[in-house]
């Protein structure tokens, strides 16, 4: 069998993609925010208003980068938060018009690095790749909710 390079490859393709993203950013403009802060503001354009918690989950960031990133965005008049009506412990997070505006040089950026991206593939290739993609993800996402639910049996089984 093969040597299987999968999640190296992953790993040095996220680290390319994001210090690209990063230098694409930082050479436009009209950009008022980088690449980890773009994780953020990403997860709002999709869905907003989130709490914390649902953007630590969309974006994978550690709860005290996450908590630093979003004052520095609300500072940065991108977002903006309140208490939420639902939970008075929690704090809402939404995007103000500036942050809204933004997306566009999101889409801009992430054009332009799609284009390096699928450089040289074929309609049908990236279609294959995206599918591939995709099915990996879907493959880690359901192990990563085994393993969650064996680690929280573990830790209310051996509280007994």
């Amino acid at each position: 069998m093969k040597t299987k390079k999968g999640g190296y490859l992953t790993l040095k393709i996220r680290l390319l993609n994001t210090r690209l993203f990063n230098r694409y950013l930082t050479a436009d403009p009209r950009a008022c925010y980088n690449a980890e802060q773009g994780k953020i503001l990403s997860a709002l354009w999709d869905h907003h208003p989130q709490t914390a918690t649902e953007l630590a989950q969309v974006t994978g960031l550690a709860n005290s980068s996450l908590s630093l990133m979003l004052r520095r965005l609300e500072e940065q008049g991108l977002l903006m938060s309140e208490q939420s009506p639902l939970d008075k412990r929690k704090r809402v997070f939404d995007l103000t018009e500036q942050g809204a505006n933004q997306q566009q040089v999101g889409d801009d950026v992430s054009q332009q690095l799609s284009a390096v991206f699928y450089k040289g593939f074929s309609d049908a290739e990236v279609a294959a790749v995206d599918g591939y993609l995709e099915r990996i993800l879907a493959n880690l996402e359901a192990e990563a909710t085994v393993f969650n639910r064996q680690a929280k049996g573990e830790r209310t089984n051996n509280d007994n």
